[in-house]
């Protein structure tokens, strides 16, 4: 809501505060959250498991509406990145940390990682309808700071490596910002909607996320065997608009 006042009254740089966000306090996020946490390995795999058959799930079932539908190649491509690549982020880490605590954040951050390596790899190849090549589409993902802060996470994690204590303060510090800051670049978002929807592929799209995603997601859940708290948080990770 404060990010939406703000932008109707004063029209800022959505991108600058989005970029500082991806730059920098997503990855400390990232790092802190994940070194903090108290994984194991088979909840790891797992989610990660999860994240990629629920999303390799839902591009069926949108490519498989859209050919229903006789949506144009265009199309096509919108309704897949729109179902497949949900909001997992600024909505999703919020309420996974508001319902579960810094336990359920630690967890939605894997599936927030996952997604966002398979968004800036297959999701810009699809975006571009396939005239990208896939090597220019790695190199999009390899510019990413959050991909490197998961990987040193996990090192660090698993390896014990111990992090003095001054700049894991400082990552603690800069990660505590990225939700308040997610949100409110949500909320500018929002207040700079404009026109009308293309009702043919809003209905279906919306139809697919809200109502498919989480059944398809209880569903995984329960293949790749996930319960418990990662169970929960990573259902709810699918199920965001």
């Amino acid at each position: 809501g404060m990010g939406y006042v703000l932008q109707r009254w004063q029209a800022l740089d959505k991108r600058a505060l989005s970029r500082v966000t991806l730059y920098v306090l997503s990855p400390a996020l990232v790092f802190y959250s994940l070194v903090n946490s108290e994984l194991n390995t088979s909840d790891l795999g797992s989610l990660v498991v999860f994240t990629v058959l629920v999303m390799a799930s839902m591009a069926v079932i949108a490519l498989v509406s859209a050919r229903l539908l006789r949506f144009s190649r265009k199309e096509t491509a919108v309704l897949i990145i729109t179902v497949v690549f949900v909001n997992g982020g600024n909505y999703g880490l919020t309420l996974n940390q508001l319902r579960y605590g810094e336990a359920g954040l630690a967890l939605a951050i894997v599936y927030y990682a996952t997604s966002t390596v398979l968004l800036y790899s297959v999701g810009i190849f699809i975006a571009s309808m396939g005239r990208l090549h896939w090597r220019e589409a790695l190199k999009h993902l390899f510019r990413l700071p959050p991909i490197y802060a998961a990987v040193a996470a996990i090192l660090v994690y698993y390896f014990n490596i111990p992090v003095p204590a001054p700049l894991m303060s400082a990552v603690k510090i800069a990660g505590q910002g990225a939700i308040p800051v997610m949100l409110l670049v949500l909320g500018m978002q929002l207040a700079d909607m404009k026109g009308n929807g293309e009702w043919r592929l809003t209905i279906p799209a919306i139809s697919l996320v809200l109502l498919a995603a989480p059944l398809v997601a209880v569903l995984v859940a329960d293949l790749v065997g996930l319960q418990g708290l990662a169970r929960a948080t990573g259902i709810i990770e699918a199920s965001m608009p």
